[in-house]
């Protein structure tokens, strides 16, 4: 299989040229389906996410899409945060916030971590309800057996290798075991603006075990955080998995190194490999 892995577009706050020169690098990677992991806009406005659904209907390709925090409405609009949180999005983007993706080789389910509102100031930060948890579960076990299973969640489960540890998804522990027993094999997020990949340690189930967590920096968005705009291009299946960085040199979006990652046979307990 091979899909292509974009997020935090901010449309509101783009860079003018990257929208189509990112379009033209995806369509170029014939990937078998766009996945877009969260934060499509700024601020959480209809002309936003006209724009963002405009963008996505340029791309003749499957898509499978989930909200992140930049897609609820700014909290100084209550009303409109509370009440309807999800209006624009369900409007412009699709109604199902949460949706899945099947192939005979490829399992996706998304998931929504963006939370409305949290106990703590920082309302951007997510975590995903003990319900949704129990979905993922339940789904995990429909996949085909040597299917490739990936989550889709805007929050990271994970640091980068610079150590920033801010905002990543909440209920680490039963997200560790809920992503365990649905026999997950990747992890695809966003949200940090910064591109990794590594393993990601489970716990819980029957044992032990490792996935594959991979995040991109932002797409399309001028909001950099000390590295370029890029995505990632990532191929395999139930056994090895390669992951592309692309990154933006300021006229083109060029590959990087990749990262590769191979998984004990029948256990799904991955590890990195060198090239």
């Amino acid at each position: 299989m091979r899909l292509v892995h974009v997020s935090d577009l901010h449309f509101g706050a783009v860079s003018p040229l990257l929208p189509e020169a990112l379009k033209s690098a995806i369509l170029a990677a014939k990937p078998e389906v766009l996945v877009v992991s969260g934060d499509l806009t700024q601020r959480g406005r209809a002309s936003e996410f006209q724009e963002a659904r405009s963008f996505l209907d340029s791309i003749p390709l499957p898509q499978l899409v989930v909200p992140g925090n930049h897609d609820v409405p700014r909290w100084w609009l209550l009303w409109e945060r509370f009440r309807r949180p999800w209006s624009h999005y369900r409007k412009f983007i699709q109604t199902d916030l949460e949706p899945v993706w099947t192939s005979p080789d490829l399992f996706i389910v998304g998931a929504n971590s963006a939370r409305v509102a949290g106990w703590h100031p920082d309302w951007s930060r997510g975590k995903l309800t003990r319900h949704q948890m129990d979905r993922l579960v339940r789904l995990g076990t429909q996949a085909e057996a040597d299917a490739l299973r990936v989550l889709v969640v805007h929050h990271p489960p994970a640091a980068p290798p610079q150590g920033i540890k801010r905002h990543l998804i909440g209920r680490q522990r039963e997200f560790s075991e809920s992503v365990n027993r649905a026999g997950v094999d990747l992890v695809l997020a966003g949200h940090f603006h910064i591109s990794y990949a590594q393993t990601l340690p489970l716990t819980g189930g029957e044992s032990s075990r490792n996935c594959v967590l991979s995040a991109v920096s932002t797409a399309t968005s001028h909001r950099l955080k000390g590295e370029p705009n890029g995505f990632h291009v990532i191929e395999g299946d139930s056994h090895g998995i390669v992951i592309l960085p692309w990154i933006w040199n300021g006229a083109e979006y060029l590959p990087g190194k990749p990262w590769r990652f191979q998984c004990e046979p029948g256990k799904r307990d991955w590890r990195e490999v060198s090239a």
